[in-house]
């Protein structure tokens, strides 16, 4: 099995998180995915990561779609359930994820469209505006929503794709934005990713700009 991934990739952090929490602890394969790397190119026509190419030679691609992969294939109670422990909760784990994807979402887009143009002239058009208004707002409604994210023990309890989504936006912003002045002070957020970095999933998968 090959997780083909970058550094940098919060995408691809989610769907390494998600792994390793489902017992796959899978060291990725560096490829870049602005250089036509051959090997992520066979696996993925779209050249995005993360890829999760299976013993059977089997691609997946998009990190949602990893995750829900590993649901169906190794499902609670015997691997801890990424969506939540009962049905009850699912709605909850859902809306949380897809807030901070948006935010995820919006964060990358503005770096690739920086890679074309300079960033003071993107960042102050319509859509670079828009997108800095989803970060800054997705930020701030995660920051009040983290005490339902944070549990008495991270170190013994499995995230949840809220978290694990939550975390990962919170690291990427920081990576990416640091000093920002439009970034919004989130201290609960950032204790939230804190506290849950004590888990291996978490503290392997910290991005890096190499």
């Amino acid at each position: 099995m090959q997780l083909l991934a970058n550094t940098t990739s919060p995408f691809a952090r989610v769907a390494r998180v998600a792994l390793i929490e489902k017992g796959l602890d899978v060291e990725p394969t560096l490829v870049d995915p602005w250089a036509g790397d051959k090997r992520l190119l066979d696996a993925n026509a779209a050249e995005r990561v993360p890829t999760l190419v299976l013993d059977d030679g089997t691609a997946l691609t998009e990190s949602l779609l990893i995750v829900q992969w590993l649901e169906a294939t190794r499902p609670a109670p015997k691997w801890p359930s990424l969506l939540g422990a009962d049905a009850g909760q699912v709605a909850g784990v859902l809306s949380r994820a897809g807030a901070a994807l948006g935010g995820i979402e919006a964060s990358v887009h503005t770096i690739i469209t920086r890679k074309v143009t300079a960033p003071t002239l993107f960042d102050e058009t319509p859509v670079g505006l828009k997108r800095r208004r989803t970060m800054v707002d997705v930020m701030l409604k995660l920051d009040a929503l983290a005490d339902s994210m944070q549990v008495a023990n991270p170190a013994s309890t499995a995230p949840t794709l809220d978290v694990i989504c939550a975390v990962v936006l919170y690291d990427y912003q920081m990576l990416r934005y640091p000093n920002q002045t439009w970034l919004p002070h989130t201290p609960k957020l950032a204790s939230l990713a804190q506290a849950w970095r004590v888990r291996p999933s978490f503290a392997k998968s910290v991005p890096v700009i190499l």
